[in-house]
């Protein structure tokens, strides 16, 4: 474990390390801009009401990230040299590749595929076999299909060719539709499934399962295999198939609909094998309107009562999902599942939902706990300068289901995430800390 270095208000040239090899980021300024930020850092403590300069309203941790945000170094905003060699193995291995997709061949992929699943990972990003893998995903054969009843949204489970079963959550709105409301507003949208594949191999955490866009035809590929339970929840309207489902929000005023062709897109989402933990997440919110939970009524204190009850590696693995739930605004996290002990990354479909929108309230666990990982920070920072969006750019399918909007919103809420540390370093001295 390594603390971070305290900061000195009289040496204007300090370097701070957070990680071996000299990966650095390196904070040498002026004399003069050095001095005029840190008066400004010092005198926003608080807030002076104009009729009264006697009874300050102190600033939320929120406004202080947002004063740190705008006295960022600029190393933070430049494209980075750290060179990211895992994620471009990913990159050219995840070049969908046709196979004869015969009972047999299918079955031994999906074997592969299952023997990914480790204590660290739920996708091999390295295995050249994960090319395969989303063809397979994309083209294989339907041979059932039925409702997933579990947790609030439609969604369905197939079984594919080779014996494999997936997740299918359907496209419900337009790529460019925004998503008004609290954080968790909106149903589910497929395309977060898939961006939070791409994100977790780009932050060298292979913790989200393998997605993938599909259309499918509801008419030939899913109603002659479905089960009654899925026909029962299915009816036309205007020659559109339409289906319900079940589930706690489900309902027949409220369904998903094919095209008049009846083709209906979606994320079709590799469903892992083993036993899956759920958990409260301890930053739940109350979904009550005027309601604030524990951790946003006591933000300065709250941490150090988690400390006493989870291990540190529990509680580094929900900072990290918090930094991954951030970059895509998931804010519905109010379970998070774990296997073999490891948090992972599942059931991701809230977020993009308002690229103008950060909530900073979801990066709680980072800037309330100060604590990161290592690699972690290591691997944020060799995504500065724009670097995150281009990654995204050279994975498949990615125009047509997000804007460029929503990838410039990334790269603002990367430098939120930097704003977060830095005030975990001017405010929280001593309580820091990288492992």
């Amino acid at each position: 474990m390594i603390k971070m270095m305290k900061y000195n208000k009289y040496r204007p040239t300090q370097t701070f390390a957070f990680h071996k090899n000299s990966v650095c980021v390196a904070m040498t300024r002026k004399l003069h801009a050095f001095l005029s930020i840190q008066r400004q850092r010092m005198t926003a403590t608080s807030i002076l009401p104009s009729n009264s300069a006697l009874n300050p309203i102190p600033l939320t941790i929120e406004e202080k990230i947002q004063i740190e945000l705008k006295n960022l170094p600029g190393d933070y905003k430049v494209p980075s040299l750290i060179e990211h060699k895992t994620f471009h193995r990913f990159a050219s291995n995840i070049k969908r590749v046709p196979f004869e997709l015969s009972s047999e061949n299918l079955t031994k992929l999906w074997s592969k595929v299952n023997t990914w699943v480790t204590k660290t990972q739920i996708f091999d990003m390295s295995n050249p076999n994960i090319g395969r893998a989303l063809y397979a995903l994309k083209n294989a054969k339907i041979l059932k299909a039925d409702l997933d009843t579990r947790g609030t949204q439609l969604k369905f489970t197939f079984i594919l060719e080779g014996d494999q079963q997936v997740i299918f959550k359907p496209q419900f709105y337009q790529k460019n539709k925004i998503i008004e409301g609290p954080v968790y507003a909106g149903k589910d949208r497929y395309s977060s499934e898939i961006l939070g594949f791409y994100l977790s191999a780009i932050l060298n955490k292979p913790l989200s399962p393998i997605s993938v866009k599909r259309t499918i035809s509801l008419k030939q590929e899913v109603l002659p295999v479905a089960t009654k339970q899925l026909l029962d929840t299915t009816f036309m309207i205007q020659n559109r198939t339409c289906i319900y489902g079940r589930c706690f929000f489900c309902k027949k005023e409220d369904p998903v609909c094919s095209d008049e062709n009846s083709y209906l897109s979606g994320a079709v989402i590799f469903n892992i094998k083993g036993h899956l933990v759920s958990n409260r997440s301890p930053w739940q919110r109350t979904y009550k309107k005027g309601k604030n939970a524990i951790w946003q009524e006591l933000p300065e204190k709250y941490c150090m009562s988690l400390k006493e009850k989870m291990s540190k590696r529990r509680l580094y693995d929900l900072i990290d999902i918090s930094i991954f739930d951030f970059l895509i605004q998931n804010g519905d996290r109010h379970h998070y599942e774990t296997l073999n002990d490891t948090v992972v990354w599942l059931d991701n479909g809230k977020g993009f939902g308002n690229p103008h929108i950060h909530h900073i309230d979801i990066l709680a666990p980072l800037y309330q706990c100060c604590i990161l990982r290592r690699d972690t920070w290591k691997t944020l920072l060799s995504l500065t300068g724009g670097k995150l969006k281009e990654m995204l750019r050279m994975m498949p399918d990615i125009e047509s289901i997000i804007t460029p909007d929503h990838l410039e919103a990334l790269d603002q809420r990367l430098l939120l995430i930097f704003a977060a540390v830095e005030y975990c370093r001017h405010h929280k001295q001593g309580e820091h800390t990288f492992i």
